[in-house]
């Protein structure tokens, strides 16, 4: 049996599901087969057997004219969902447009997973390095489908170092390098230029340790995670040595 290149992944996709004692409701249904699919809900009120209409409301994403509204039938009821199972030929229109879709993308060839680093610059004009597992480097975490990029990282901030007026003055670059040989670890790294107040900062425990470097002789002793992280972080501190120079 021949293996994939490239490792499959599962697409959530938002539906509206419709009945008499539910009204119209809107969630995530993930994981689709050819028999039916299911939808994540909390104590849904419905029971097993009912008769519900399903649209999915992402058409687009998956061709390019709208999927009709299929009848299904409630299977079986969870705490976290309900599983729906197609009943007709026509409802099985909307298995086949995604199926086609989950098989077209793959990861590491059309999917990346994204990563936020964030290059702190405080009022001291210092910049926040973090250690884990004994490399330094910036602070950041995954990206979620769906999050706003500016929102997720300055909450990011915000919760871990308790960081205050933040500002997201501009992308100093993007990698998408690595994840060769390994295409499900292929990510899209995005460093980000954040201004913030440190006045009241607490380091995450998610972390080791901490520094916060005013000039680039402080970054000579440091193990960054890569020879990337290091240029970066010598490229923001450059301009106060050139100021230095100036006035000696």
């Amino acid at each position: 049996m021949e293996r994939r290149q490239h490792p499959r992944i599962q697409l959530p996709f938002l539906v509206e599901l419709q009945h008499p004692s539910i009204g119209k409701l809107r969630s995530i249904a993930r994981d689709i087969s050819e028999g039916g699919v299911f939808v994540h809900f909390e104590n849904i009120a419905i029971k097993p057997g009912a008769k519900v209409k399903l649209t999915l409301l992402n058409p687009t994403d998956v061709e390019n004219h709208p999927t009709p509204t299929v009848e299904m039938v409630v299977r079986r009821v969870e705490d976290n969902g309900i599983g729906l199972e197609f009943v007709n030929k026509t409802s099985r229109h909307l298995w086949q447009s995604v199926e086609r879709l989950r098989e077209e993308l793959q990861v590491g060839r059309d999917y990346f997973q994204v990563y936020q680093s964030a290059i702190v610059v405080n009022e001291a004009e210092q910049i926040l390095l973090v250690q884990q597992y004994g490399k330094w480097m910036f602070p950041g975490e995954y990206l979620i489908v769906g999050e706003d990029w500016q929102s997720a990282i300055k909450g990011f901030l915000v919760t871990n170092f308790s960081l205050k007026n933040l500002v997201a003055e501009k992308i100093l670059g993007i990698d998408s390098t690595g994840g060769n040989g390994l295409p499900e670890a292929a990510v899209l790294k995005v460093f980000h230029l954040i201004k913030a107040d440190s006045a009241s900062f607490t380091m995450a425990e998610r972390y080791k340790s901490y520094r916060w470097v005013s000039s680039i002789r402080g970054l000579e002793e440091i193990t960054f995670a890569s020879d990337d992280l290091r240029q970066i972080a010598a490229d923001i501190l450059k301009p106060k040595v050139s100021e230095d120079a100036d006035i000696a």
